[in-house]
């Protein structure tokens, strides 16, 4: 996928976006929510052909496990 060539990290990019978007947050967790920035997904958000906002996206994403925990 667009998105593993400039991602140098070992996880599903895609499926974690995707994981997010969905507020599944079992499944964030599963996909390496914990390993990543947003600032990890700044090329991927340069390279993406739709141009989603991939970093508001995790940030999003981390902010609800976040408000999960307390």
């Amino acid at each position: 996928n667009e998105y593993d060539h400039v991602l140098p990290m070992d996880i599903l990019p895609e499926y974690l976006i995707k994981a997010i978007i969905a507020g599944d947050i079992d499944r964030m967790e599963a996909l390496g929510i914990y390993e990543v920035a947003p600032e990890d997904f700044a090329l991927c958000e340069f390279v993406c052909s739709s141009k989603m906002e991939l970093q508001r996206i995790v940030r999003d994403g981390l902010d609800m496990l976040r408000r999960e925990m307390c």
